[in-house]
């Protein structure tokens, strides 16, 4: 590292930050964030309009055994007895034991017995992306998703899954069709068919550069021992922080409104999972899920995707700053998070944290090794990406 270091502004024009020109000037506005040595759909975005059916009966685009469905032009017609599925994220309300076949017992993604009625969804894939899936159920109901890349409606079989789950399911998927079954899984004496919901989203995935800035970051207690970035390490599971979209009065327990909060995050991210974690901790503020600053200047997906590091105010980035996490054992797999939100975590033995969304995608958990830095071109859109 030179020891001739110069500040990397915060408001650099060149960055998109709209204020001042920024690398190699030891010169210009007020926040910094390091210390440097020398498309079409935005994969964040939710372009795509949300679509929602709800149907207990036969009938429906596509013929019995379907309930409202949607098709894409080109994607041509929709099979009879198929829910298609165009638009994202999509909701459906259905009930197995009325509308549902039984032609599949098993898949071979898992030796699960699914003897019991399912329901097709064929999903419209616009380009190569992230495609999750999450089901609910009640009591004396069992209702499983499975992700299959290729299905014949009129002699369906579990041959082509590639994911499946009691409560969720994901894959990376090609542009052209992709197929969803819920189905009702058995055990030795019966099955457990009924009325559920289902969500599906899909996010298109950009390969491109993933380029970093280098230099150091400040940290709170780091004794003047900056961390070298990008840096590799762990990095947390983040709570949830309330955004623009939530109205007030704000939380005043860990749960509040937290409902409300993911149906906020799943419309605009179109990440699609069972969304577990809490509000931040109210940790002196006067609300739980507090970030830094006015809720206001926190738009809904930036939430989705933002990452934290225990900088100092000084170091902090402005709030948006295009960060990238990179999956620690394929650094190919990434999602451009938003930095600047908050601050944390406290051990420096973790290099930051990000929200479930990110982890769900990147297929980490709590503490899992991820690298991250500073991205060169703060003009991605925030999300999952592939780096080239």
């Amino acid at each position: 590292m030179s020891s001739a270091r110069v500040r990397l502004r915060a408001c650099a024009s060149s960055f998109g930050w709209g204020a001042c020109a920024a690398i190699g000037l030891a010169s210009a506005c007020a926040n910094t964030s390091i210390i440097p040595d020398g498309t079409a759909t935005s994969a964040a975005g939710g372009s795509s309009a949300s679509s929602t059916t709800k149907s207990t009966t036969t009938g429906g685009e596509g013929g019995s055994g379907g309930g409202t469905s949607s098709t894409t032009t080109g994607a041509g017609p929709c099979p009879s007895g198929v829910t298609c599925v165009s638009t994202f994220p999509f909701t459906d309300e259905r009930d197995t034991s009325a509308d549902g076949v039984s032609n599949i017992d098993v898949y071979d993604c898992a030796t699960t017995d699914e003897s019991g009625a399912e329901i097709y969804y064929r999903i419209d894939i616009p380009s190569d992306g992230f495609l999750s899936v999450a089901v609910y159920d009640g009591d004396g109901v069992d209702i499983d998703v499975h992700i299959l890349t290729d299905l014949d409606p009129a002699a369906p079989k579990g041959a082509t899954c590639v994911d499946r789950g009691d409560t969720q399911a994901k894959a990376d998927v090609k542009a052209g069709h992709a197929w969803v079954v819920a189905d009702s899984w058995a055990n030795a004496t019966q099955a457990f068919p009924g009325a559920y919901k289902i969500d599906i989203g899909f996010i298109p995935v950009v390969t491109g550069d993933c380029a970093l800035e280098t230099g150091s970051m400040p940290r709170v207690g780091d004794g003047g021992n900056s961390l070298a970035m990008p840096a590799t390490g762990p990095v947390v599971m983040e709570a949830h922080l309330v955004t623009q979209a939530e109205p007030m009065p704000y939380p005043m327990t860990e749960t509040e409104e937290l409902t409300e909060h993911f149906a906020l995050s799943q419309k605009a991210t179109n990440m699609v999972l069972h969304r577990t974690q809490v509000w931040a901790p109210m940790e002196g503020g006067s609300f739980f899920g507090a970030g830094i600053g006015d809720p206001a200047a926190f738009p809904v997906v930036d939430e989705g995707w933002y990452v934290n590091m225990y900088w100092t105010a000084a170091a902090r980035p402005p709030k948006g700053t295009r960060m990238i996490l990179q999956k620690g054992d394929d650094l190919s797999r990434a999602v451009v998070v938003a930095a600047g939100y908050e601050t944390g975590p406290g051990d420096l033995s973790s290099i930051g944290g990000t929200p479930e969304e990110t982890h769900y995608y990147l297929g980490t958990e709590h503490h899992s090794v991820m690298k991250l830095g500073i991205a060169t071109d703060q003009t991605l859109p925030l999300g999952p990406r592939r780096c080239k």
